[in-house]
């Protein structure tokens, strides 16, 4: 495998910023032209903006106006006490107050690992904030074999024994993506130092804070069809997030589309080009569709 050039944290194409709404301050990075289309890109476990830093270059250099947050619980993002804040339905409500707080109507966003999961449930609860949704692997729908390690993560004396060596996994997940330089792990240590996993950890012990709040929200089954046009772009090599758990998702996403990028989970660092490549034609695409959409209702 070719190693991808070293991206700095504190490359000056990256601006750190944050945004506080109703009851969170988010860390974020932003980078691109504040006037281009605005693209949101949520990471996953156990990840940061950072994860995401081969896309935020390469988009900004297209023109548009990236914005790669820290999560809920990440990084120098708030990193709420309370469970009930890391469901999807409250994290929804959280990146539509940071949209409000940034005076951004709507967005193209995209989701990794829980961010892609995320990416979804934003699209049921806040479907009018949306130009479109693109999904990097798929969303777990199932019990199955290969998530056996969440049973761990759900477990209390898990938070401490990776807070007690925050390096050993981060530098694992260095290395899935294929790029395990000094820098980019010491800035990923440095930044979980501030709260630690214990936010990341949360998010594996809200399944029925999701079940409840979905079941608030969305009491009809025609409520989880999601209309928003939609790609997902699959990892054949994923051995948690398998291509085939896709299959029927345009039941529920009736305008999704999809690509396949022959790398493993960390496939926006693993093959960054080809990732770029195709979440770019993606992005193209979405905005075709919006624009035949808008010109069809003249």
């Amino acid at each position: 495998m070719t190693v991808l050039p070293h991206i700095d944290p504190n490359d000056p194409i990256f601006t750190h910023k944050f945004a506080q709404t109703k009851n969170l301050r988010y860390h974020y990075v932003e980078a691109g032209d504040p006037k281009g289309e605005p693209l949101v890109l949520v990471h996953g476990f156990p990840d940061l903006w950072y994860g995401w830093r081969y896309q935020i270059k390469f988009f900004a250099e297209l023109g548009y106006r990236v914005i790669a947050i820290d999560n809920v619980g990440y990084g120098q993002t708030d990193a709420p006490m309370e469970l009930e804040r890391y469901g999807l339905k409250a994290q929804s409500d959280q990146l539509a107050g940071f949209l409000d707080a940034l005076d951004i109507p709507k967005i193209t966003v995209i989701g990794h690992d829980w961010g892609g999961a995320f990416v979804w449930r934003f699209g049921l609860y806040y479907p009018d904030r949306l130009n479109g949704i693109i999904r990097t692997l798929e969303e777990v729908i199932a019990i199955v074999p290969q998530f056996a390690y969440q049973r761990e993560f759900v477990d209390p004396a898990t938070v401490a024994k990776m807070d007690g060596d925050k390096r050993k996994l981060l530098s694992m997940v260095l290395k899935a993506g294929d790029c395990d330089g000094q820098t980019e792990l010491d800035y990923m240590v440095q930044e979980y130092s501030h709260s630690g996993y214990r936010g990341p950890l949360n998010y594996y012990k809200t399944g029925k804070v999701n079940f409840d709040d979905e079941l608030a929200a969305l009491p009809h089954k025609h409520q989880h069809i999601i209309h928003t046009p939609a790609w997902m772009i699959l990892a054949k090599n994923d051995p948690y997030l398998l291509p085939k758990m896709a299959d029927g998702m345009d039941k529920i996403v009736p305008g999704v589309k999809f690509a396949t990028v022959d790398a493993g989970h960390f496939c926006m660092t693993e093959k960054a080009e080809e990732v770029n490549a195709l979440l770019k034609t993606a992005i193209e695409d979405l905005i075709a569709r919006r624009n035949a959409a808008a010109k069809a209702s003249l």
